[in-house]
């Protein structure tokens, strides 16, 4: 008897008066089943609250850490961004700087900043470049129509002129970032 069966058995048991059969349902669950999927769960929670704690630095938040004022404009995101508080907070902070005759020295000390991070940069990829140059090139070529093959070459390089151009680079370089941070030094802010 399939369960429609029983169903309309029971109705009509009902409308004669008397008792339906009774039915008992015993839900049991796999413990061991139970406990590895609340497991997973836990781990998944865990690996996405790591994901949100390293994009939280990322993002900007509603309100200025300075003023409490709700940071909703562009600029305020720039600004966060760069200063770590809203556009009306780098007004002030700006404002105060040409009230006291000191915003030409902090302008000067950024561009500075910037002209050594470039500089630094810079010095990085000629050393890279000088490091990949150390063996020399093999290139692979595909040769032919039909009877398609591999050819290898191997190139060389000038291992002296590469040094000389890396070791001159790395010169004029070097004595640059002197001078922008002998001149980063000279301020006071």
């Amino acid at each position: 008897m399939n369960e429609h069966q029983r169903h309309v058995k029971a109705r009509e048991n009902i409308l004669r008066g008397e008792t339906p059969e009774k039915r008992i349902f015993v839900h049991m669950a796999d413990l061991e089943e139970k406990k590895k999927r609340e497991e997973e769960v836990r781990a998944e929670r865990e690996r996405v609250n790591e994901r949100m704690d390293v994009l939280k630095e990322a993002r900007t938040p509603w309100f200025c850490p300075k003023c409490n004022k709700i940071m909703k404009q562009r600029l305020d995101d720039k600004m966060y961004k760069l200063y770590n508080h809203c556009f009306d907070c780098q007004i002030k902070f700006e404002n105060k700087l040409r009230i006291e005759d000191k915003y030409e020295d902090w302008e000067q000390k950024r561009v500075l900043n910037n002209q050594l991070s470039y500089i630094k940069d810079q010095i990085q990829s000629v050393e890279d470049w000088k490091d990949e140059t150390d063996s020399s090139p093999t290139i692979f070529n595909q040769v032919g129509v039909k009877d398609v093959e591999l050819v290898q070459e191997k190139w060389s390089n000038n291992r002296e002129a590469i040094d000389k151009m890396s070791e001159e680079a790395l010169g004029g370089l070097n004595k640059i970032k002197e001078e922008v941070e002998e001149k980063l030094n000279s301020f006071a802010i």
